[in-house]
């Protein structure tokens, strides 16, 4: 199935491109500001930093107290209304908390910097511990339980470090996405639209709720687990002068353990706010995709001239054009967290698997733990394919709703020239692609699933 996307997209490439640069440049024509003095930015965009950078800490701890109540609120509607805020809000919200966004607000202040300098600093002291123990492994299994971990604390570094480097493009990005609200339709009250709002912020923030049990489950199975059993730190590391040993260090021991637990909570905490960023702007993309198809299919409905039919197609066609360069950005901003998900989905997935088959017959416990391990790099996996494939078929789908205008053909021939190139450009998908890898479909999906299953088959061939 992804191969015939990808020749169609390579077909389509050139004529979409061409429509979208005609669309640009005759239907748009937009103005681009001039650039403040010394800054090399927009006034735009100078406001958006300004806008996004105006909550500092307190304010965020305010926001998620307040987030149940918002969301009960929502909830209890008897009718579709107006969200109290995009759920964006609550996760960078958590994620300041957590002292992982040092955007130019938090950054300004130095205790925060450090603090932000120093987490990164102790997942990578945990890394390097785990890493120099990998030859301390007496067996297979032993061996598979190392390289998981090492490969979930990368995962986590890496992302945390690129949360730390686009902090500042992660806030555009979340002004931009509620540019529907902000300037196509300020103050509205259609019920449709509302009702896509409201279903798309319930799907989010009860994927935070469900995540976040889920995710506190699972750190309590890493750190009570060894503790139940041969009183063994959470993860495999060695530490110098044998601080790790219980018999030789008790009271070193015992602190690395605290440490390790309260370090893994931290560090599950944020990979999961880290991804639910990722998550919720690919839910929000597709729901932005929806509301223009709705938007364009009531062009149709429209009683009016040809010049103000015209003057609203092009403030919808503005609004196609502002999805796509979210897109362009949110694939520059997440490129390398997109990278390093997809290598560790398919580490995790095939390591556990296999660990699961071999441990099996040998330590029951050891394979219901890598059994709780594939379960969560599946959902995680699964998670960002279903959500980009939202993305890609609601994409295709503006193409439909242009052609679903009402008597376009009675247009003038400038008007069905114009909406010939919104169709030709709908035909080229959106996708959220980890380059130079696959985008993030069910069809990736299941090509990472079926190269696990293939290299699961080579290891079991060569025990």
């Amino acid at each position: 199935m992804f191969s015939m996307q990808a020749n169609h997209l390579r077909k389509s490439n050139w004529w979409a491109f061409f429509a979208q640069q005609l669309l640009i440049n005759m239907v748009i024509r937009p103005w681009r500001p001039p650039c403040i003095k010394g800054t090399g930015r927009p006034p735009e965009a100078q406001f958006i930093l300004c806008a996004m950078n105006d909550s500092g800490y307190q304010s965020n701890l305010r926001l998620l107290r307040g987030f149940l109540d918002e969301f009960r609120s929502v909830l209890r509607q008897e009718s579709p209304g107006l969200i109290p805020r995009l759920a964006f809000h609550y996760v960078r919200a958590f994620l300041s908390l957590l002292c992982q966004y040092p955007n130019k607000k938090l950054a300004s202040l130095s205790l925060y910097r450090w603090i932000n300098f120093f987490i990164m600093g102790n997942v990578m002291t945990i890394f390097w511990t785990m890493f120099v123990a990998l030859p301390e492994s007496k067996n297979v299994i032993e061996m598979g339980d190392d390289l998981v971990w090492i490969s979930g604390m990368a995962l986590v570094f890496t992302k945390i470090v690129y949360m730390h480097l686009r902090c500042d493009e992660i806030d555009e990005l979340i002004w931009h996405f509620d540019y529907y609200n902000r300037e196509l339709r300020p103050h509205h009250t259609d019920e449709e639209v509302l009702g896509w709002q409201r279903l798309c912020y319930v799907i989010e923030s009860g994927l935070y709720i469900n995540c976040f049990c889920l995710v506190n489950f699972f750190s309590a199975a890493i750190f009570l687990q060894p503790l139940l059993g041969e009183g063994k730190l959470p993860f495999h590391c060695v530490y110098p002068f044998q601080w790790h040993r219980l018999d030789l260090h008790p009271y070193s021991f015992w602190f690395l353990y605290i440490w390790q637990s309260v370090t893994s909570q931290h560090n599950l905490m944020s990979i999961l706010m880290v991804d639910m960023v990722g998550i919720t702007a690919f839910l929000q993309t597709a729901l932005n995709l929806k509301l223009l198809c709705i938007e364009m299919r009531r062009l149709g409905e429209m009683k009016v001239s040809d010049e103000r039919f015209h003057e609203e197609f092009c403030r919808v066609v503005r609004f196609h054009q502002h999805i796509i360069m979210l897109v362009e950005k949110a694939n520059r901003a997440f490129n390398g967290a997109f990278n390093a998900q997809l290598m560790a989905s398919f580490s995790l997935i095939s390591i556990s698997t296999f660990e699961t088959m071999a441990a099996a017959a040998v330590d029951p416990k050891m394979a219901a733990k890598f059994v709780l391990l594939m379960l969560v790099a599946f959902i995680q996996l699964s998670l960002w394919c279903v959500t980009g494939t939202l993305v890609y078929t609601q994409s295709v789908e503006v193409a439909q709703a242009a052609f679903d205008i009402n008597d376009w053909h009675t247009k003038s021939p400038a008007i069905q020239k114009d909406i010939s190139f919104v169709i030709l450009r709908a035909q080229k998908p959106l996708m959220y692609v980890a380059e130079p890898f696959l985008p993030f479909t069910l069809g990736t999906y299941m090509l990472v699933l079926k190269n696990c299953y293939r290299l699961l088959a080579l290891m079991q061939e060569s025990m």
